[in-house]
């Protein structure tokens, strides 16, 4: 992609001083619209599809367009949405003057008053790094930890002893909010796996698959968070594997695996930073409709009008990657309409799913 065609607005790594710097400037322009009996604004990147571009490897940035916010807006619920975001940053500013770092659910019970939920003030936060144009770790705040990985590797934090990820009756380790200054080690993995839901996690983990499979396991317990999206970052850049990617048989299941290797809009000017190749392991039409499938019939449920609006926009992205293997599969399961969880391929052998995960790895039977 070059920036001089296409201008980006991604998010940077910015030190305190250089975030109070913006915060401050952006206060006194909008106190400077008071006086002046003007309606202050506020622009923000635009987090829509219409203002995304995408780099040579499909990762999402955004482009310059912007939303203008008004404090005076002519509906009451886009003064609120100022507010919110006023709010928002004055107790950014408060963080980095006393130099600290909260994560995101701290933060929304300290301002529980102002939002109607966690989401909202998760949308509001995206807001204030649209403003801002700067990383959610820049502003001192980080994700709450989610998700878990496990396998043959060795998870060393800084200042701790390392965590070996193979060992233990309950061998999972979640993943903090905070990585930085974390360090990697395999143990012999050959793969990385990803995973879509617990469940299917917690089931390999019983299996000890990386003792057949010699693998590192992580899951984001569905729709990825920033810290498992940024802790699968960091291990494919310090161990160099490759990715295999295990979802549910539905358009909402290759959409998540679509975030893992793109990114999505919704994350706006940070999503970039966290693309990571992951082949499309499974599940494939072959796996749930082919004549050797395990899956039952009862197990398949039609469409939603849900799906067949995520179908339609996940097959647009898939289109425009140019990957023809990985559109034929996309048109079978448009084709059949039909969908499938994970954990349906282990209605009559419990080690069915184990077993077509190691051979479908060991074939490269992956898009």
């Amino acid at each position: 992609m070059d920036e001089s065609i296409y201008p980006i607005a991604d998010a940077q790594v910015l030190n305190r001083a250089q975030l109070l710097t913006r915060i401050e400037s952006i206060t006194l322009d909008f106190l400077r619209a008071v006086k002046n009996g003007d309606d202050p604004e506020l622009h923000l990147a635009a987090r829509s599809g219409s203002n995304v571009i995408r780099d040579s490897s499909g990762c999402i940035h955004l482009g310059t367009a912007t939303v203008t916010k008004r404090l005076f807006a002519r509906k009451a619920v886009g003064a609120r949405k100022v507010a919110k975001i006023w709010q928002t940053l004055a107790f950014v500013q408060k963080l980095l003057l006393e130099d600290k770092m909260v994560t995101q659910r701290e933060v929304y019970y300290s301002l529980v008053q102002y939002f109607n939920s966690q989401t909202d003030f998760n949308n509001t936060l995206q807001e204030v790094v649209a403003l801002l144009h700067c990383t959610r770790s820049s502003l001192g705040i980080c994700a709450s930890s989610s998700g878990a990985v496990a396998g043959l590797l060795l998870w060393k934090e800084s200042g701790c002893e390392p965590i070996d990820c193979s060992s233990g009756s309950n061998c999972a380790h979640q993943i903090p909010g905070v990585i930085d200054g974390t360090t990697f080690q395999s143990t012999g993995a050959r793969y990385i796996l990803v995973v879509e839901k617990d469940a299917v996690f917690t089931y390999l983990c019983s299996q000890r698959i990386w003792d057949i499979l010699p693998c590192i396991i992580i899951t984001g317990c569905g729709y990825p968070p920033l810290s498992v999206r940024a802790a699968l970052k960091q291990l494919v850049d310090q161990l160099r594997l490759p990715v295999l990617g295990l979802f549910d048989y539905n358009p909402h299941g290759v959409q998540i695996l679509l975030t893992y290797k793109y990114g999505s809009t919704r994350m706006g000017t940070e999503s970039h930073l966290y693309g990571v190749d992951v082949k499309w392991l499974g599940l494939h039409c072959s796996d749930v409709l082919g004549p050797d499938t395990t899956v039952q019939s009862s197990a398949l449920q039609s469409w939603s009008q849900m799906d067949q609006r995520t179908f339609t926009t996940i097959m647009g992205v898939a289109e425009a990657q140019e990957q023809p293997h990985f559109v034929q599969e996309l048109h079978l399961m448009g084709q059949h309409k039909v969908k499938a969880e994970i954990e349906s391929l282990n209605a009559e052998n419990f080690d069915a799913l184990g077993t077509l995960i190691v051979q479908k790895t060991l074939r490269k039977i992956y898009l």
